[in-house]
């Protein structure tokens, strides 16, 4: 046994002072390199040959030499032999060779074949691989250009620009770039060519297509999908989806409104003729079509059509005015009030869907007398009021216009009291619970008018403020007359409609931000928002902008209600050092249909990517973690080593003692 333990503990010694290294195989000179260098496409590695002298004595003039035998995925740059003057016994020196990898090669091993002679006749090879470790090459969409405008509209030419990103790490060569889903009905090539070819994109970096494209004047509002196809690298396929949006275009509609309305504001007798005029003008920018125009009479037993009630228009263009004429005949029944007609038009254009159409409605009224018209008692009328500004925004205030008017042709009235009042009240559970909505501004809420003389009219002005919580919607008010002529006094009411509105009110959180961020890396940039207006918010849209690159940059909201909040969380991603200004953009629609825009700027200070830690030359990160007597320990090697000179010496123990039992043997 105690032989068995020296030759175990001779083995250790031995094994503890050689180097676990590669072997040359014969002479005093041997290549002691790592065995493996990785790289990747389009890298030029530095490949280090280290060259030992195991013997006691110096060896001169030793030359070093590489070669690749079939040099087409990698191939040597420079010299490829390397001299050396000598080296010292039991000494050794290393010299480089510059390697350049192909950008188009794949992933494999790549030998290079390194020999050592000397002036004394020493020689040696061995073998060095580059392993190529590349991903193959990955075509995507890094960014989407929509121009002249980020919003197409329906029956619009556009370019669609397309910039695309070799995610691998293999150059993309021989790019074929076709689009698939274009149709005549939808979004179809304005000119040009649906396919695009791009002679290379090297690893890491980007090139663009361009499609000249247009929408159809049929074509729905909406998002559209469309397939970009990609073909590169003689085999290589992708398939990409592209989404474009389609506006409902409203501001180039068009758009048809009454002016210079004409009837007789006058009394009408009994079996007389009016006539109402007006002008059609379009105000917008599309051609109005298939106009169809009524008026129709809403009480014919005192008015009854004399012209026909229904014209046509095949169109009208932008900026261009038709006037319109209908008549009107009064009957011998018609009594002493006001006959109403309604005005109605409908029309079309390109933009508008098919089916729709565009609606445009006026009432006027003609007040007609009666045969006992001059002995009937006089009526007070408001027979027109109007508000500044036209909407009524709750907490502000708003100038109210009335004329009041004497329809009876012979008798005027004198000492008129006139005063407003309302039934309706503010919500029960809001801050001025229960209280009026409307309160007069540095006046009552009464007129005193002195007199109107017959078919006169007087207008006066009142100023009232509309509490902050009132609901959006119409309030009536009532205005009560008192007035009296030469025998007797009379009272009256009339109602007055007030719109309400409330003005929308969208508040923003405290923007989170990094301060400092890198190239390249996404950086979050997040805040909450809310409604803290009493109306909600439609269509409401948060994205982010600026020259950056986005991930989740867009988020659609929908309908904001009242008191609601959001939380909005995008990324940005850098593409150079410096300062980097944004916006977060909000957008809604309010109340009124109006649509409103918020920002929130913000500023990053980018830096360049932090160095990658480094290694000394030649050793791998876990080798380099493995040194010393741990590191051989844990090496695979040392134990076959082991296990090899146990087994040898086991071996060695067990013949000589079975030859001793026969040589015994033989002896007896």
């Amino acid at each position: 046994m105690k032989r068995i333990l020296c030759f175990i503990l001779m083995a250790l010694l031995i094994i503890g002072v050689i180097p676990i290294v590669g072997f040359a195989d014969y002479g005093s000179l041997f290549i002691s390199s790592s065995n493996t260098i990785t790289a990747k496409s389009g890298e030029t590695v530095r490949v280090p040959v280290e060259i030992e002298n195991i013997s006691n004595e110096a060896i001169n003039d030793i030359v070093v030499k590489a070669s690749i035998e079939n040099p087409d995925s990698i191939y040597l740059v420079g010299s490829t032999f390397k001299n050396i003057n000598y080296i010292d016994g039991k000494d050794s020196k290393k010299v480089h060779f510059e390697v350049e990898v192909d950008p188009s090669a794949k992933k494999g091993s790549y030998k290079i074949d390194i020999s050592v002679s000397s002036y004394d006749g020493d020689t040696t090879a061995d073998s060095i691989y580059i392993r190529v470790d590349s991903k193959p090459a990955k075509l995507n969409i890094s960014r989407l250009d929509i121009l002249p405008n980020s919003t197409i509209g329906i029956g619009e030419e556009f370019n669609l620009g397309i910039e695309l990103e070799n995610l691998g790490d293999i150059i993309a060569e021989d790019i074929r770039v076709s689009l698939d889903g274009l149709s005549e009905e939808g979004i179809s090539l304005a000119q040009g060519s649906g396919i695009q070819n791009i002679q290379s994109i090297p690893a890491g970096l980007k090139n663009f297509a361009v499609f000249q494209l247009k929408t159809s004047k049929k074509i729905t509002p909406g998002s559209h999908q469309l397939k970009l196809k990609l073909k590169y690298n003689e085999t290589d396929e992708d398939s990409l989806d592209v989404f474009v949006s389609v506006s409902a275009n409203k501001d180039k509609a068009a758009n048809l409104i009454f002016e210079n309305l004409l009837y007789p504001s006058d009394t009408v007798g009994q079996n007389q003729e009016v006539v109402v005029s007006f002008d059609l003008t379009n105000l917008g920018q599309s051609e109005a079509k298939n106009i169809v125009i009524k008026a129709e009479s809403k009480d014919m037993e005192g008015l009854v059509p004399k012209s026909v009630s229904q014209l046509r228009i095949d169109s009208v263009a932008p900026e261009a005015t038709e006037n319109v004429e209908f008549r009107f005949l009064t009957t011998k029944n018609a009594a002493t009030k006001n006959y109403p007609v309604e005005i109605n038009v409908e029309y079309e254009d390109d933009i508008i869907a098919d089916g729709e159409k565009y609606t445009l409605n006026q009432f006027v009224g003609f007040f007609t007398s009666g045969e006992e018209e001059n002995q009937s008692k006089p009526k007070l009328i408001i027979d027109k009021y109007n508000f500044e500004p036209s909407l009524v925004k709750a907490g502000e205030n708003f100038t109210m216009n009335l004329s009041f008017f004497n329809t009876n042709s012979g008798k005027a009235v004198k000492n008129i009291k006139i005063f407003l009042t309302s039934n309706e009240k503010t919500d029960t559970d809001s801050n001025s619970a229960g209280g009026s909505v409307f309160t007069p501004v540095n006046s009552s809420n009464t007129f005193y008018i002195e007199s109107i003389p017959p078919k006169g009219r007087v207008e006066k002005k009142i100023t009232m403020f509309t509490v902050p919580d009132a609901q959006a919607k119409t309030y009536t008010l009532t205005a009560n007359f008192e007035y009296e002529d030469t025998k007797e006094e009379y009272t009256a009411e009339e109602l007055i409609g007030v719109p309400v509105i409330q003005s929308s009110k969208l508040d923003i959180g405290e923007l989170s931000v990094f301060p400092e961020c890198y190239v390249g890396e996404s950086t979050p940039i997040s805040l909450e928002f809310y409604n803290t207006g009493k109306v909600t918010l439609y269509n409401m849209m948060v994205k982010l902008e600026g020259d950056f690159q986005t991930e989740n940059g867009q988020y659609y909201v929908g309908n904001f209600d009242s008191g609601e909040s959001e939380f909005f969380e995008g990324y940005v991603i850098p593409s150079a050092p410096g300062e980097l200004n944004g916006t977060v953009i909000f957008t809604y629609e309010d109340s009124t249909g109006q649509e409103q825009e918020v920002k929130k700027e913000f500023t990053l200070n980018v830096m360049d990517a932090p160095p990658m830690p480094e290694f000394p030359e030649g050793i791998p990160p876990e080798e380099a973690k493995q040194g010393g007597i741990k590191g051989i320990l844990k090496s695979k090697v040392f134990w076959g080593i082991v296990v090899l000179i146990a087994a040898g010496v086991a071996g060695t123990l067990v013949y000589k003692k079975r030859k001793k039992i026969k040589e015994m043997e033989t002896d007896e």
